[in-house]
């Protein structure tokens, strides 16, 4: 009986710690906030902007999402729109640019 009760705190302790897994209108909100919190912390103090869209597919090789953004920035008094291209690994930790 001892083993049994081991068994079930084993079972509950594994599923209740596994990751929960995204999808649909989560899993863009996250892709998105993501990429703010990385141009956050990369881009120049005072510089603004503005997520507009996003489209993004899942790299189930690489274990990572490809996303583009298409991104306004406000710069003083500059303004300018353009995509951005990024690879945000599976667990939102790591984010590369790649334009």
């Amino acid at each position: 009986m001892k083993y049994f009760y081991y068994t079930i705190l084993l079972l509950t302790l594994v599923t209740a710690c596994r990751q929960k897994m995204l999808s649909g209108k989560e899993l863009e909100d996250k892709l998105i906030e993501t990429m703010k919190e990385h141009l956050d912390k990369t881009l120049q103090p005072g510089t603004e902007f503005t997520i507009n869209d996003m489209t993004y597919y899942p790299d189930q090789i690489r274990r990572h999402y490809n996303c583009e953004f298409d991104v306004i920035m406000h710069a003083g008094n500059k303004d300018t729109s353009g995509v951005m291209k990024a690879l945000i690994s599976n667990d939102f930790k790591n984010v590369e640019r790649t334009q």
